[in-house]
């Protein structure tokens, strides 16, 4: 559709400049009356080209705690993050943010501005905004999704810190054995072709492995590749997603950290919405909301589900995958003293302390591991290419 240009004023009298998509000016003149702007010029103008440059991580992080501190200081949104994208340094987070205001300033709610340019973002925040919109309470639900990222992001850099070394040396290790396959071990196979003798199973396998190297590396190569763009390619579809949650979840330690970390922003989310006056099912659906995950989304939903049927969310929540059935039971006993907000903080800062016990395991298992993986692998390498001189030397000795 066309796009059309236009500048007039709010009912405040304050004056405004955007662009609004219409089949035609007069359709474009009656929406902009519609949102009560005073409309002084409209003049058609070539469609924007959309912008695909995705937010980085710390800008995102920054954009999300500069959001919160404006809605908790009852700041009108489009002014303010105006007033932010003329103070922030990045050239991509102003004009990510300037787009933002332009659809504000159109008459476009907060989550949908952010819904048209959600890519490079975390899944579904444009739902958290709106979970946090509806609860009444943007501000504490952004910032318990910093708190999260901010988790995620540590247990990132830990992972990074401690592989490091050992993907330097691994690397290097690498390089030594293809040397080793493609130059060394021919060597060894024509001194072992004049021993005239039968060579012990592991070391015909490292030959047989140094003749194939070539084509290994590059299936290596090749695997490697398709992981690294397949896991990228996951993030499109909902079932994509829902297969890359598994994955996580399924990694040792990794996936214990993050359960507990969206665990613990999805009881802080839940306890904000239930102190905000909502019934508990709507609170259900609006604090997994919070969280974007897709497995914690389809648990709080069934439990909302069996809340609104008048069953027990106790005998409900023993057969949830990711919420524990602790939570039921909290929520039966703390129900009763009319203490449930208070019961759910505390249950979300334990999983948040389990979180963060879980980073602190990975740095003293992960180091050890990898090294002795390493160790493992050229010890065999070493000691089946040697073994047959150690038989001749044996045999010569008498």
């Amino acid at each position: 559709m066309p796009w059309f240009e236009y500048e007039g004023l709010t009912p405040g009298g304050t004056a405004i400049v955007g662009r609004i998509e219409a089949a035609e000016q007069q359709q474009a003149t009656d929406d902009l009356t519609q949102m009560q702007i005073e409309v002084h010029r409209l003049d058609l103008i070539r469609p924007p080209v959309p912008r695909t440059n995705a937010l980085n991580e710390q800008d995102f992080i920054f954009f999300n705690e500069q959001l919160a501190s404006l809605a908790d200081a009852g700041i009108a949104l489009d002014e303010g993050l105006q007033q932010l994208a003329r103070d922030v340094e990045s050239s991509k987070l102003r004009r990510w943010i300037e787009d933002v205001v332009a659809d504000l300033k159109r008459g476009k709610p907060l989550d949908q501005a952010i819904a048209a340019r959600e890519q490079g973002l975390p899944v579904f925040y444009s739902r958290v905004i709106r979970a946090g919109v509806e609860t009444g309470q943007l501000s504490a639900t952004l910032l318990n999704l910093n708190q999260h990222l901010r988790l995620t992001s540590n247990t990132r850099r830990i992972l990074w810190e401690v592989v490091s070394y050992p993907l330097v040396v691994i690397i290097f290790a690498f390089a030594v054995v293809t040397f080793f396959f493609t130059v060394v071990t021919s060597g060894f196979k024509e001194l072992y072709a004049d021993f005239g003798t039968v060579l012990p199973d592991l070391t015909i396998l490292l030959l047989r492995i140094s003749e194939l190297w070539p084509t290994i590396l590059i299936v290596l190569a090749i695997l490697i590749g398709g992981v690294i763009v397949s896991w990228h390619l996951l993030r499109i579809t909902p079932a994509g997603r829902g297969i890359r949650e598994e994955i996580i979840l399924a990694l040792p330690l990794i996936g214990r950290i993050e359960r507990a970390s969206l665990l613990s922003r999805f009881f802080r989310a839940l306890a904000t919405a239930i102190s905000s006056g909502l019934p508990l099912p709507q609170a259900l659906q609006l604090g997994s909301g919070a969280t974007g995950h897709t497995l914690l989304i389809a648990d709080a939903d069934r439990l909302a589900d069996e809340v609104e049927k008048g069953h027990s969310i106790f005998a409900a929540s023993q057969t949830t995958r990711m919420i524990p059935p602790l939570f039921g039971y909290c929520v039966q006993v703390a129900t009763g003293r009319d203490e449930l907000p208070i019961a759910l903080e505390k249950l979300a800062n334990s999983y948040a302390n389990r979180a963060i016990h879980g980073q602190s395991l990975l740095r003293v298992y992960l180091v050890p591991a990898l090294i002795i993986l390493l160790g493992l692998l050229l010890s065999i390498g070493i000691i089946g290419l040697f073994l047959p001189l150690v038989t001749l030397i044996n045999a010569v000795s008498g």
